[in-house]
C-alpha cells in the first residue's frame, strides 16, 4: 500500500511555536497558529473527541472504503491536532483512520506506516471537523455508475474495477446494469426525478425500447413507484416460481430454447421466463400427456392450464360407488382421532410441549390426506362414466390436480338427478350444478377478431368505451337499473340460468353442502321456503329473452319485492359466528331479522353432541348448566354424555331434564 503526503514547507516546531504577531484591535484576525503537513506513524493516531461525525455508516460502506484504500492507497490526508504528548488526535478523517487501523490489524499494512496529516491547532479542531462534514457533497450514484461503464469502454474488466474500488464483482455488475438503462430514464435518475428502486426495476429488460415504452406510460404521473415499473416490465413473463414454471421445470424450458431474465437487485424470486408462448406450450403438452391416460374411460377429458376452482361448480357431479374403504386407512384415522382427543384433554391440564403442539396441529392434515386417498380409490359406475368427464389442471403449487365425475349441463338430461326418483340407487345419482357460470371453453370470438386484425388490446378498448357509455346512462335511471338487477338475480335463483346470459355481472350462487338435502328436508326452514315460493310470480321465467325481461318489468312492485327478497336470501352466504373472520354484516342481518334458532334447530346426539369431543361437551355444560353436571358428563361414555346433552337442550327440557327453569331458559 502506498500513502500520498505533501512535503511540509515548515517544520513542526516552527508551525507550533511561531509567535503570534501583535495587531491593532480593528485589524482582521489571523489564525491562532499556522497549520502544517506532516507524516505521522499510524500507531500515533487516535480519533479526536472533537470529531463531530458521531453517526455510524453501514458496514458495506466501511468495507468498500477499506478495500479501496488497500488497493489504491490513501488519496486524502487526515486532519489532526496534538494530544499534548507524543501522539495526535484525528478530528477530520475518522472513517479513513478506522479503515487504516483495520488494515493494520489484519496485517495488510504496517502498524507504524507513515500517514500524511495536516496538523492544526486544537482550537480549530471542532470547526474543521464540522466544515469537512457539512460542506462536502457525495458523488451522485448515477455518476459512479456512468464511471464504471466508461472504465469498461476503456478496456477494464469487471474484476479490475472490483479490485480498484474495493467492491465485489456482483456490485460492479449491478452498477453496470443500471448504467445501461435508456439515457432518458438514466438522466431522470441523475436529476432525482425517480428513485434508485425505480431505475432498478427498469433493468428487468435490456431492451431500451421496452424501457422507454414503459417510461412513457408512467413518467407524467405524480409518482413512478418501482412496483408499477416492475409490473409493466414483467407483464409478459412468468416468474420461475410460478406454477407453470414449476410444472414444466426450468431445465426443460432452457433446453427448448427459452430465455430468462435475472433481477440482480433482489435475493429471491428473481428469475423471469421471457418466452411465455413457449412455456405455455410446454406445459400444455405435458398436461395433455397426463390427460390421455383417462381417455376411453370417460365421455370427455380436458387438460386446462388455468382454471378457477369456482368453475367446477358449473358442472354436475357423479360420485364414486359406495365401496368399503381399506380397513388400514380407517384404522389410521381412528388412531389419529383418538390421539386428537387425548391431546385436547391434555391441553386442559397443562401447556403443550413443542412436540405435542406440532403433533396436535398436524393431525387434521394427516386425516385429510388419508381421506383423499380413500376417495381416490373409490370406483365409479361405468354407466355414469359414459356421461361424465375429467378435468386435468394444476393447483396453485404447480402440482397436477385431477377431478373426475364432472357432468356438463347439456349432458344432465341423460342422467337422473338427486331431485328425481328417491328410490334410485345412490351410485347412479348426479348432483346438479351449483353455479350459473358457464363451463370452461375457448374464446372463439377472440380468435375470429384476431384473424381480422383486431387485437385483444383494441377489443378491450372498444369494450371499455361502450361499457362506460351504457353505465353513464343506466346510473341515472333507477327503474331500469332495478329491473336489470332483479332480472339478473331472479333468473339465476329461480331459473338457474347462466351468468353469461345475464345483463349484470352479479353471480347468484346458493350455498351447497353434500349433506344439505338430508339436513334440511322437512325442517321448519324448508317448509317456510316451500310456502313462500308458491306465492311468487314466476310465469315470466318460461319466456325467451328478452320477452322474459319485459314481462318482469310489467309486474306490480309488491310482486317484484317478493322476488327480490327470495333471490337475495337464495344467495346469502353461509357461516358460523366462530368461523375465521366471519362476515359481521351477516351476523347483523340475522339480528335485524330477530332469528330464533331454537325454533328451527336444536342440537341432538345425531347432529351435534355425538360428533364433538367430550371436552367440548363438558365445556358447554359447565358454562350453561353447572360444574357438577359437566363433571358427570366427563365420567360417562361418549354416547351417554351425548344423550344427556340432547335431553338438556331439547324443546321439552323444562319437563324432562330435571333442570331448573333458569338453566333450561339458557339451553
Amino acid at each position: 500500500m502506498t500513502t500520498q503526503t505533501k512535503t511540509p514547507r515548515k517544520s513542526k516546531s516552527a508551525a507550533v511555536k511561531k509567535a503570534k504577531p501583535t495587531k491593532p484591535a480593528n485589524a482582521n484576525p489571523e489564525p491562532a497558529a499556522t497549520s502544517a503537513f506532516q507524516s505521522i506513524p499510524l500507531n500515533n493516531l487516535t480519533l479526536s473527541p472533537k470529531n463531530v461525525r458521531k453517526s455510524k455508516t453501514s458496514e458495506a460502506d466501511e468495507l468498500e472504503l477499506k478495500n479501496s484504500i488497500e488497493k489504491n492507497g490513501l488519496k486524502q490526508n487526515l486532519v489532526v491536532h496534538s494530544n499534548g504528548k507524543d501522539g495526535f488526535l484525528v478530528n477530520a478523517g475518522g472513517r479513513r483512520l478506522k479503515a487504516l487501523q483495520a488494515l493494520a490489524e489484519q496485517g495488510s499494512i504496517a502498524k507504524d506506516i507513515p500517514i500524511g496529516c495536516l496538523v492544526e491547532p486544537e482550537d480549530d479542531a471542532t470547526i474543521t471537523s464540522a466544515i469537512e462534514n457539512t460542506h462536502r457533497s457525495a458523488m451522485h450514484p448515477a455518476d459512479q455508475y456512468a464511471a464504471f461503464s466508461l472504465l469498461i469502454e476503456e478496456g477494464r474488466t469487471e474484476e479490475e474495477i472490483s479490485l480498484k474500488f474495493g467492491v465485489s464483482v456482483d456490485v460492479v455488475r449491478k452498477r453496470l446494469k443500471l448504467a445501461r438503462v435508456a439515457p432518458e430514464i438514466f438522466e431522470a435518475f441523475r436529476e432525482n426525478d425517480i428513485s434508485l428502486e425505480t431505475i432498478m426495476a427498469f433493468t428487468l429488460s435490456d431492451d431500451q425500447e421496452r424501457q422507454l415504452s414503459v417510461w412513457a406510460m408512467i413518467k407524467d404521473g405524480q409518482h413512478c413507484p418501482a412496483y408499477m415499473v416492475k409490473s409493466r416490465m414483467t407483464e409478459n413473463t412468468y416468474k420461475a416460481n410460478s406454477k407453470l414454471a414449476k410444472f414444466v421445470v426450468l431445465e426443460v424450458y432452457n433446453e427448448a430454447g427459452g430465455t430468462i431474465t435475472t433481477d440482480l437487485f433482489v435475493d429471491h424470486d428473481n428469475t423471469y421466463l421471457n418466452d411465455t408462448a413457449l412455456l405455455e406450450r410446454l406445459a400444455s403438452e405435458k398436461l395433455n400427456t397426463i390427460a390421455k391416460t383417462y381417455q376411453g374411460k370417460w365421455k370427455w377429458v380436458d387438460a386446462i392450464l388455468e382454471l378457477d376452482h369456482d368453475a367446477f361448480r358449473s358442472f354436475g357431479r357423479v360420485y364414486p360407488q359406495n365401496s368399503e374403504p381399506n380397513p388400514k386407512h380407517l384404522e389410521k384415522i381412528r388412531k389419529l382421532k383418538a390421539r386428537d382427543d387425548e391431546l385436547r384433554e391434555l391441553e386442559q391440564t397443562r401447556d403443550f410441549t413443542q412436540e405435542e403442539h406440532d403433533e396436535y396441529y398436524a393431525i387434521d392434515d394427516e386425516i385429510e390426506k388419508i381421506e383423499a386417498q380413500i376417495k381416490d380409490e373409490q370406483p365409479f359406475d361405468e354407466e355414469n362414466q359414459k356421461h361424465a368427464g375429467v378435468i386435468v389442471t394444476l393447483d396453485f403449487r404447480g402440482n397436477v390436480e385431477i377431478t373426475r365425475g364432472l357432468v356438463r349441463p347439456e349432458d344432465l338430461p341423460h342422467l337422473k338427478t338427486e331431485n328425481d326418483d328417491d328410490d334410485m340407487d345412490n351410485d347412479r345419482r348426479i348432483s346438479t350444478p351449483t353455479s350459473s357460470l358457464p363451463t370452461p371453453a375457448s374464446d372463439t370470438a377472440a380468435i375470429a377478431r384476431r384473424s381480422e386484425g383486431i387485437t385483444a388490446g383494441l377489443a378491450s378498448d372498444l369494450r371499455s368505451s361502450r361499457h362506460f357509455i351504457l353505465r353513464a346512462h343506466l346510473s341515472g335511471d333507477f327503474t331500469v337499473a332495478f329491473n336489470a338487477m332483479l332480472y339478473t338475480i331472479c333468473s339465476q335463483a329461480l331459473s338457474h340460468k347462466y351468468l353469461s346470459d345475464m345483463p349484470v355481472d352479479t353471480a347468484v350462487n346458493s350455498y351447497y353442502d353434500v349433506n344439505q338435502k338430508k339436513l334440511v328436508k322437512g325442517s321448519i326452514a324448508d317448509k317456510m321456503l316451500t310456502s313462500m315460493k308458491l306465492d311468487l310470480r314466476l310465469e315470466w321465467t318460461n319466456l325467451p329473452q328478452p320477452e322474459d325481461f319485459k314481462a318482469l318489468c310489467a309486474l306490480p312492485m309488491e310482486d317484484k319485492q317478493a322476488l327480490f327478497a327470495w333471490a337475495t336470501a337464495y344467495s346469502i352466504k353461509a357461516q358460523l359466528a366462530s368461523d375465521d373472520r366471519p362476515n359481521k354484516v351477516i351476523e347483523e342481518i340475522g339480528s335485524q331479522l330477530d332469528v330464533n334458532v331454537a325454533e328451527c334447530w336444536r342440537p341432538t346426539a345425531a347432529n351435534y353432541w355425538g360428533t364433538v369431543t367430550k371436552a367440548h361437551i363438558a365445556s358447554v355444560a359447565k358454562e350453561l348448566i353447572s360444574d357438577p353436571y359437566a363433571h358427570e358428563r366427563l365420567s360417562e361414555k361418549k354416547g351417554e354424555a351425548a344423550a344427556a346433552m340432547e335431553t338438556a337442550f331439547a324443546e321439552l327440557a323444562p319437563t324432562t331434564s330435571g333442570l331448573d327453569k333458569a338453566i333450561t331458559d339458557k339451553t
